[in-house]
């Protein structure tokens, strides 16, 4: 199941880059074996509602289920619990025919009432998804038809209404339809993917196991997939650690970073473990630094675009990304026909400095700090900077010391992922550095940057509010037709570039992977994605 949601990640690298034709599925390989999956984060829960990071996505891809999804290797819709739905000619109704053989883990069946629940879930304000919330807005009226057919009625149009309703995660009303139990349900999850929840060692690893009555297996269109018998997700939190791991042959499929893959060496790699260097059309990712708009100072465009002048991104791209990256220019991927046409904010420390002081920032006081008087009290250009990864430590060390020249004063603080994101959703920083896991070929930019989703369980955390912004982003979401919607979009990302909300920092080149020998592959990539639901156990060394 391919989430549209954008989701949080942690900011953090021999073998040839493979091009070429995307791999298919292998509708005869086996099934058995376990398959053990590292995270570099644990998920902040396992509720299917509340989590909202990039890990409990990805372990949700194997637990739960939606009505229809995204072909890896198409990206066009696929039926999964439905059958099959119909959209009225108006475009403004969806109908829905569910499974008669579908099951959620307790045993009890999907059904439309399960559905329609489902919806409003999403909708319950104790279950804090504001996250969710823009793409359902849209309907108003959501109709059981009998105990297999629903049917959902928007008041108008908007680009991803099909998208949103197939890749709603359908749970179960038995289970979830306390909401003062289900809120508390944080450590366990119960739905209706091919694989279910079987333990969770905090702070060690999640264990799923196959779901027998799960009824894709019985699906010719599923034939080739989800061939593990248990799942178990380990979390490693180092890089070095987590190469170390590899070469144990505790892990049997790792996504990497450049700096990873390229510590990816020694007498393992090649023969009992393989990293991969390789190209696909998957919804790509960025990584930023973004600023806190309930500080008075950074509310000052001119602060944020000298702190952007002051993150030298292009030594970064060479010294530790070996220049497999694109310096990003805004929320979308720099190869985007949505895209600015702008060139990416260069190091300049001089442009920060002329940038500051004609904004008025001085060192009155002669103590290595630029202040200025705001709202009739002095205040200082310090602020506090979190972040989760450690292995990132050593560029922010750079942004530091060149803020440090400026004037400015960032003191650097490491936090545990949950402790992160707990900090993040209270909004109490100043500045943060994480990233975007990307959603879909075509976001939604409404998520993180609408003054509508800047409250408890929405993305925009940085309390970014924008008229003209909010503007575009209504005007782009009702537009049907592509071309139209990309003249929108391009202008709202170009906007949103020249109000340096955040500083973009990469957009990757290639995508990077790890896979153990024990695993067989039907290719190397899929084109919307590595495939790795595919893999299957094979001979002790793997076909390559």
């Amino acid at each position: 199941m391919k989430s549209f949601l954008m989701s949080l990640v942690v900011v953090s690298a021999l073998s040839s880059v493979v091009f070429g034709a995307p791999g298919k599925p292998n509708a005869a390989a086996p099934k058995g074996g376990t398959w053990n999956y590292n995270f570099d984060a644990e998920p902040e829960n396992l509720h299917p509602i509340m989590a909202g990071d990039l890990y409990s996505a990805r372990l949700f891809s194997y637990l739960h289920d939606s009505m229809c999804s995204k072909s890896l290797e198409t990206w066009d819709f696929e039926p999964r619990l439905a059958e099959k739905w119909e959209i009225s000619k108006d475009g403004l109704s969806f109908t829905f025919f569910i499974r008669k053989d579908a099951y959620f883990h307790n045993g009890d069946p999907v059904t439309a009432d399960d559905v329609k629940f489902s919806l409003d879930a999403i909708r319950e304000p104790k279950h804090q998804a504001l996250n969710q919330l823009p793409y359902f807005e849209k309907f108003t009226k959501v109709e059981v038809i009998d105990k297999n057919t629903i049917k959902f009625v928007a008041t108008e149009k908007y680009f991803k209404n099909l998208e949103s309703l197939c890749t709603m995660t359908i749970i179960p009303k038995s289970v979830y339809g306390n909401i003062d139990k289900s809120v508390k349900m944080l450590k366990e999850s119960i739905g209706a993917g091919p694989y279910k929840f079987e333990k969770y060692d905090k702070g060690q690893s999640i264990t799923l196991s196959r779901f027998d009555k799960w009824y894709g297996k019985n699906l010719k269109s599923e034939d080739g997939y989800f061939n593990f018998d248990k799942i178990v997700f380990r979390f490693t939190k180092e890089e070095n650690i987590l190469i170390e791991r590899l070469k144990k042959g505790d892990f049997d499929f790792a996504e990497l970073n450049v700096e990873s893959f390229k510590k990816a060496v020694g007498p393992q790699f090649g023969k009992t473990v393989f990293a991969n260097k390789v190209e696909n059309s998957q919804p790509k990712s960025y990584g930023f630094i973004g600023f806190n708009f309930k500080n008075e100072a950074l509310k000052d465009k001119a602060v944020r675009q000298a702190m952007a002048h002051l993150v030298n991104r292009e030594a970064m791209n060479k010294k530790f990304f070996n220049g497999w990256n694109f310096l990003a220019t805004s929320p979308t991927f720099v190869k985007s026909n949505q895209a600015p046409d702008m060139k990416p904010i260069d190091f300049n420390p001089k442009k920060a400095q002329e940038l500051l002081q004609k904004a008025g920032w001085t060192d009155s006081d002669k103590n290595g700090i630029l202040d200025k008087i705001v709202d009739g009290k002095k205040q200082e250009l310090h602020f506090s900077w979190i972040y989760a990864n450690k292995d990132s430590e050593k560029y922010w060390t750079m942004v530091k010391e060149d803020a440090k020249q400026a004037g400015i004063v960032l003191d650097l603080k490491l936090l545990e992922w949950n402790s992160f994101i707990k900090t993040v959703d209270d909004k109490n920083f100043d500045m943060i550095s994480m990233g975007w896991g990307g959603g879909d070929v075509e976001a939604d930019p409404k998520q993180i940057w609408h003054s509508a989703s800047n409250g408890k369980g929405g993305s925009n955390y940085i309390n970014y509010n924008n008229a003209e912004v909010d503007k575009l982003i209504d005007e782009g979401r009702s537009e049907l037709d592509a071309a139209k919607r990309t003249k929108i979009f391009k202008k709202l990302y170009t906007v949103i570039a020249e109000d340096v909300p955040y500083v973009f920092l990469f957009n990757r080149k290639y995508e990077f992977y790890a896979n153990s020998s024990k695993v067989v592959k039907p290719a190397e990539t899929f084109k919307y994605g590595f495939g790795e639901s595919a893999w299957w156990t094979g001979a002790v060394k793997a076909t390559k």
